[in-house]
């Protein structure tokens, strides 16, 4: 998977403390298939490799929307950075930093570079602008938060994460649970 360097991104963060060490948070997130009992909108989770640079993996969404992520950073104990998309070129690159804060609190923070000309391709450059402004980074800020605090849950209830458990997200999941 590739990076157009050409194509101008746009970036949407989210960061949550959540109740567990550092290195608690590192084992769930660096945990193969983790995306299946963490992530509000994963109906699967397929690993190829993992746990170092070149990792792969797909997630496959409610929605029937299947995308995949190649590892192109891996920093044990700190997070790791990865390129996703359905193609030749990538959709996003994502971030995901963990931080402690206290003995027993982190924070996650996953930031999200999304590359609106690729994912929107199919549409005009106008639209694509409408499109983006209007509906797909809002509702990636709303899933990036959505995927933190289904980290969170997880970490601090033992329990996996329901299908569409704080809300609906059109772009990845349907309305029925």
């Amino acid at each position: 998977m590739l990076i157009n360097n050409k194509l101008r991104e746009s970036e949407i963060t989210y960061q949550m403390d959540i109740n567990c060490s550092r290195e608690k948070l590192w084992e769930v997130i660096s945990t193969p298939g983790n995306l299946e009992f963490c992530h509000p909108f994963c109906k699967e989770n397929q690993v190829t490799k993992w746990g170092e640079v070149g990792a792969q993996d797909s997630i496959q969404y409610y929605n029937g929307l299947k995308l995949h992520r190649l590892f192109t950073e891996w920093n044990i104990g700190k997070g790791y950075k990865l390129l996703i998309g359905r193609g030749r070129y990538a959709t996003a690159k994502v971030i995901w930093e963990i931080s402690a804060k206290e003995d027993e609190i982190s924070t996650l923070s996953i930031t999200i570079n999304i590359y609106s000309d690729i994912a929107l391709k199919g549409y005009s450059k106008f639209f694509r602008w409408v499109i983006k402004e209007f509906y797909l980074l809002p509702k990636m800020s709303n899933y990036v938060k959505d995927v933190v605090k289904g980290f969170k849950y997880y970490i601090e209830t033992g329990k996996s994460v329901k299908k569409n458990q704080f809300g609906n997200n059109r772009m990845f999941s349907n309305m029925k649970t």
